[in-house]
């Protein structure tokens, strides 16, 4: 652990997005849909990932990275069910992580945890508000680096023309949290992330 309290550095969201981008072109140069976040994990950064018995049960978290960057050890039951359920969750919690690698490997590299007890650990021990911080940057890294501004801005293009042929713009103008609900399942779709990530990432500034 560390000395003394462990502190989130402020990144501008600007920065988040700048950062993610540029990891996204070294390491996902092709820009196919969907971001193939596993193969980024093992073959771009050379980390395993390993599944473990009880993740949820100890620390409450679908997955974590360890403090010595060789892996990232995500909840077994979860990571094997064969229905693929947990697939969309388990994607952008490996993106979650890789923004804690890129963003706050400073911080980590004086850590040591490799157990699901030794991150829950370091969890409580962390100020409730420095937590918040270190997962809002790390979420918002995860977003971008799954869903591209510039792909997402062309699925919304195809969503806001089919609108537009249905005579459906009023309703868009008088109710677009509505239509955004309505409409996130197709927009999420080439990406593979849940409704909940597509939502997050239109309300971030991309608009038709």
């Amino acid at each position: 652990m560390t000395d003394g309290p462990i502190k989130c550095n402020f990144i501008a969201q600007e920065d988040i997005w700048s950062i993610v981008d540029d990891f996204r072109n070294h390491y996902w140069p092709s820009n196919v849909l969907p971001v193939d976040i596993e193969k980024i994990i093992e073959i771009g950064l050379k980390m395993e990932i390993i599944p473990e018995h009880y993740i949820r049960q100890y620390a409450k978290i679908d997955a974590f990275i360890r403090s010595d960057f060789t892996g990232i050890i995500v909840d077994y039951d979860q990571y094997m069910d064969s229905m693929g359920r947990y697939e969309k969750r388990l994607r952008f919690s490996f993106a979650h992580e890789i923004g804690h690698y890129i963003l706050h490997r400073h911080v980590y590299e004086e850590l040591h945890f490799e157990s699901p007890r030794e991150y829950a650990d370091f969890v409580l021990n962390m100020p409730e508000s420095e937590h918040r911080k270190f997962e809002w940057q790390a979420n918002e890294f995860a977003g971008r680096l799954l869903v591209p501004r510039s792909n997402l801005h062309e699925e919304i293009q195809k969503v806001y023309h089919k609108l537009k042929e249905n005579s459906l713009l009023a309703i868009l103008k008088e109710e677009p949290e509505q239509v955004l609900e309505s409409v996130a399942p197709t927009l999420a779709k080439p990406f593979l992330v849940s409704d909940d990530v597509i939502v997050k990432r239109v309300e971030s500034g991309v608009t038709p």
